[in-house]
This record gives structure tokens, sequence and C-alpha cells, in this order.
């Protein structure tokens, strides 16, 4: 089977083309970047997607901008919202065209902004709270009027992905932790937030595009509910895996936020608006839907998936390493502040019992 995979030097692409070549499937990829064996595409381009997608079974269109990726970290939020969603849009296009069998489209949880009721189910009100969310959503509708003309496509939901090749906020916590300097958790840390395992959401790829009875379908991809700990005991277990002295420094969500956005008037905030304003929300995703329509089973739990991901971090390229470092020696100062406003804020870690 000939695929076309979208942002294939990503987390989710790696772990997805891995499985495809795996399978002995013909893979195409395409990522804004380019590299080894990749074309170099933004999506925008219209024409040269077109030409890409020629002779095409399956579609896994997995490429967004994000701004906490390395390079749209200097876009607005409008240009943000805009380039996902010409990508979409030229997507669903070049499939149309050439009577592409399936297309398989990443949406996020972004799309529910602050959860009102957990664990979230697909028919959950969706207020997203940035342009990436904003952009998502405005992804489905372009998805659900191809559904309506015939095309074969269907939508995915996953929370956050761990996994190799992570880029954004989350490489400062394995920072962190991998020198023994202060963990930050955004808020108490008593709150739960599901995540999504990049391998876990690559089989489900694979398996919406071999499911005639997906069409149409939007799913909501994560941990098991049921295996999802607290924050801080989630930070708590991977100091522990990786033998790391770091305390942890909660900090009071208002100041986080407060914080975030004066430094975002800067450029200089590790933090986008969806992350910090779901700072202490517990955020936990309904799976059954993706499990019955499917036959899907995540295999990895939060603690496992991010032990793991750590691991791959510390063996990694040094380039993975965050570049912010004004934020960070800004946080660094921050934390004696934090321990004399509020010592209980202040522990060692301890493991979490998962």
């Amino acid at each position: 089977m000939s695929c076309v995979v979208t942002g294939s030097a990503g987390l989710l692409g790696h772990c997805l083309v891995e499985r495809l070549l795996a399978r002995g499937e013909t893979v195409r990829r395409i990522d804004v970047a380019g590299g080894p064996d990749t074309l170099a595409i933004d999506l925008r381009d219209a024409a040269a997607l077109d030409c890409a997608v020629a002779g095409a079974e399956v579609i896994y269109h997995l490429a967004a901008a994000q701004r906490m990726k390395p390079q749209f970290q200097g876009l607005s939020e409008d240009e943000i919202f805009a380039m996902n969603v010409e990508g979409v849009r030229n997507v669903l296009a070049a499939a149309e065209r050439h009577g592409v069998r399936k297309v398989v489209w990443i949406s996020s949880s972004g799309v529910y902004g602050i959860p009102q009721t957990v664990p979230c189910t697909e028919d959950h009100p969706t207020r997203p709270l940035g342009a990436y969310g904003r952009s998502k959503l405005e992804g489905e509708r372009l998805c659900r009027e191809a559904v309506a003309r015939g095309l074969d496509v269907t939508m995915l939901r996953p929370m956050s992905l761990f996994g190799p090749h992570m880029t954004g906020v989350f490489p400062l916590l394995f920072e962190w932790v991998r020198t023994h300097r202060p963990v930050y958790l955004l808020g108490s840390g008593r709150n739960r937030v599901q995540m999504s395992s990049a391998w876990d959401v690559a089989d489900a790829c694979l398996l919406a595009a071999a499911r005639p009875e997906s069409r149409g379908a939007v799913l909501n991809l994560g941990a098991a509910p049921e295996h999802v700990p607290t924050v801080r005991e989630q930070v708590a277990a991977l100091i522990a895996h990786a033998g790391s002295r770091s305390p942890i420094v909660a900090i009071p969500a208002a100041l986080l936020r407060g914080a975030a956005r004066t430094l975002d008037v800067f450029g200089w905030s590790p933090l986008v608006p969806e992350h910090y304003l779901l700072a202490d929300a517990n955020f936990i995703l309904d799976i059954s839907r993706a499990r019955a329509v499917l036959g899907w089973e995540p295999a990895f739990d939060n603690v496992a998936m991010m032990n793991a991901a750590y691991d791959w971090y510390v063996g990694a390229d040094p380039s993975y390493r965050p570049q912010r470092r004004a934020a960070l020696r800004l946080l660094d100062l921050a934390a004696p502040v934090v321990r004399a406003l509020a010592p209980s804020a202040t522990e060692r870690a301890r493991p979490a019992a998962t």
C-alpha cells in the first residue's frame, strides 16, 4: 500500500513511519523541514502537495504548526491558525482529486478548552483556548464537509504526545530532572492529566485506515483513564526513575498565569495559553469510542510513556535540549521567592504509587 505521511519528521511522524515501514508499506514522507527521504513541502503549496499525493491510497495528515515547536516559534497566533487550516484544506482537496481511499487526520484534545466534565466524551463542548485548538476545530469542520462529499476521513483527538523526538515544553521538565534542578509544577499538582503515547496513537492511525466503519468518526485517544495518577505523583515517579535529586516546586496557578502572560509579551515564555490556563485543571478523555470503533487499546500508561520518553531524551542529540535560556534563568530566580511565600510548595520527590 502506498501512503503519504505529512509531518513525518515530528514525534508522531517518526513513530508512524516506523510502524508503516515495518509492515512493508511504501511511505512518501512530507515535512516542512525536509530531511533524508523526505519531501520538503509547505502544505500551503497546493501544487507541490498535489504532486506528492498522486497515486497514494492513504494519507496520514499529522502536520500542524505550534508555537512550541522550534521552527514555528516566531509565528503569531493568526499565522498558526491560517497555516494549519490551509494545510487541512489542501490535503483534503488533493485527496479528493486523486481518489485517495482514506485520510486519517490528527486533531487535538485542545478543541475542548477547559474541561467542564471529566472524563470528556467526544460530545463535550468545544471551546479552544488558543490558535492551535481553534485551527483544529476548523479543520474538523472541513473534514466533515469532505465526508459529506464522499471522502473517507477519520479524525483523532489525542492528548499531549510522549515519545522519541519530542520538542516543546516537556523537554524542559526532562532537562530539569536530568540536571537535578528544581522541577516546577503548574499549580499544586493534585490534578490528573491524561497523556498519549505516540506509539499508541500511531497504532490507532493504522487501525483507522483499515476500518471502513471509522469513516467520519471523531475519536478521543489517551492512556487508560483508570490509570492516570496526579501530576505530582507522575513527576515524582519520573524523578525516582531517573535517580534525580530534583525537588518539586509548585508554582501557584494564579502567579503562573500572570508571569506567563508577562513573559509571553517579550517572547520568553516556555508556555502558551493552552498550558497555563489549564495548569490546575483535571483533563481526562473518555476513550471508549476509540476502543469500540477501532478495537484499539493503549499499551502505555502515563508513567511508562513519560519514563520511556525521558530515557530517549537523555540519550538523544543535544539539539533536543531546551534553548529558552532566559525563561529557565527566570524560573531559577523565582524558586527562592516561591519557597519564601509558600514553604510547603517545595518538597523532595517521593515515588508515585501507580
